[in-house]
C-alpha cells in the first residue's frame, strides 16, 4: 500500500512540474522573413512566444543602419524588442550579467529594473538581442522563458 501511495504521490509532482513549463505560442514569421529579406538581411526569427503576437512592426530609422529592430506586441500588450545587428557588437562587463547558452550559441542574460528582461547572441553574422519589458504586465517571462523564445530562432 506504502508503495501505491509513493508511486501516486510522485506521479502527482511530476505532472505538477511538466504543466509548471513556460506555455510559448507558436508565430509564423513568414511574412516578417519577407520584409527583412527586401531591406538585404535574411536573419533567423522566433517561432515561439509566451504570448500571442498580435502585430510586429519594423523600426525603421531615418538613416542608413547597421541595427535592424523588430517590435512584436502581444494580445495583453505585452511587448518583446528584437534587435538584429549586421556589424560588430562589443559590450561593457556590466552588461554582461550571466552567461547562458542559446542553441549552442554562447550569450548572456540580463534582469534590470528599468531595461527588463534580455537575451543576447550571436549566430553567424549577425547579433540578436531580444528584449522583454516586464513592468505592469501579467504575462509571467523568465529567464527560462527567453532562452525559450531564442532557442526557437529559425
Amino acid at each position: 500500500m506504502k508503495k501505491w501511495i509513493l508511486l501516486f504521490i510522485i506521479i502527482c509532482l511530476t505532472t505538477t512540474a511538466c504543466t509548471n513549463s513556460p506555455h510559448t505560442i507558436k508565430f509564423d514569421h513568414a511574412d516578417l522573413s519577407k520584409e527583412l529579406k527586401k531591406e538585404g538581411i535574411n536573419p533567423k526569427l522566433p517561432t515561439q512566444f509566451p504570448m500571442k503576437v498580435e502585430k510586429y512592426e519594423i523600426q525603421r530609422p531615418p538613416h542608413e543602419s547597421v541595427i535592424h529592430e523588430i517590435m512584436f506586441t502581444g494580445e495583453n500588450g505585452e511587448i518583446f524588442n528584437l534587435r538584429v545587428h549586421t556589424g560588430e557588437v562589443t559590450f561593457g562587463e556590466d552588461m554582461k550579467e550571466e552567461e547562458v547558452e542559446i542553441s549552442g550559441d554562447q550569450g548572456f542574460f540580463s534582469d534590470h529594473d528599468a531595461a527588463g528582461l534580455e537575451v543576447v547572441w550571436e549566430d553567424g553574422e549577425y547579433t540578436y538581442l531580444l528584449n522583454y519589458q516586464t513592468v505592469g504586465l501579467d504575462t509571467e517571462v523568465t529567464k527560462e522563458t527567453m532562452i525559450g523564445v531564442a532557442e526557437s530562432f529559425k
